[in-house]
């Protein structure tokens, strides 16, 4: 099975038993939580991801990183997944799980990428015609500043891209130039 259909199945079950429990946001909260602790430490990374490591072992780390830390929910999700030997794959159900939790609470992530730091009137400006525009209710927003864009911005959402950037622009010409079906061929 696909490492993608598998962190699908395993997020989808624990977003049901999430809303049935009435602590979706709470477990989305844990969740966001444990894939930040994995993916900023590499050491553990590799910890989960160890099949010479033993469950108990990594259950006894997972009792001391997170017991407390997180929803009693998560941490005994946790615990099935070092049982079944699916822990190598949490950061891919974490990300499957906040995908199917964005779906659920009409959330679109958006990444606005620009030369320079945009003042936030600007970025209100630029979030509202993109919910006008899309019909979108709730905007995640990330920004990031690439000074290589040399000015404008690139805004990604819903597997879509705007690109207003002068880089872009600059691609374009020198697409039209390079381009010299213009000229006259003499033979």
């Amino acid at each position: 099975m696909s490492s993608y259909r598998l962190a699908t199945r395993y997020a989808k079950s624990l977003v049901g038993l999430a809303q049935e429990k009435g602590v979706l946001d709470q477990a989305f909260t844990d969740l966001k939580l444990v894939d930040v602790a994995i993916q900023s430490s590499r050491d553990l990374k590799v910890f989960f991801k160890s099949p010479v490591i033993d469950a108990d072992k990594k259950l006894r780390v997972v009792e001391l990183l997170f017991k407390g830390k997180v929803g009693e929910m998560v941490y005994g999700f946790m615990a099935l997944l070092i049982k079944k030997g699916r822990e190598g794959y949490l950061h891919e159900i974490a990300h499957s799980f906040i995908d199917q939790y964005n779906v659920i609470k009409a959330i679109t992530p958006v990444k606005l990428t620009s030369a320079v730091k945009l003042d936030d009137a600007r970025v209100q400006e630029l979030i509202g015609a993109l919910k006008t525009k899309e019909g979108l209710t709730t905007v995640q927003l990330t920004e990031a500043v690439d000074e290589t864009l040399i000015g404008g911005f690139v805004l990604e959402y819903s597997g879509k891209m705007l690109d207003t950037s002068i880089k872009r622009k600059l691609y374009e010409l020198k697409g039209v130039v390079d381009d010299d079906s213009y000229v006259k061929k003499y033979s």
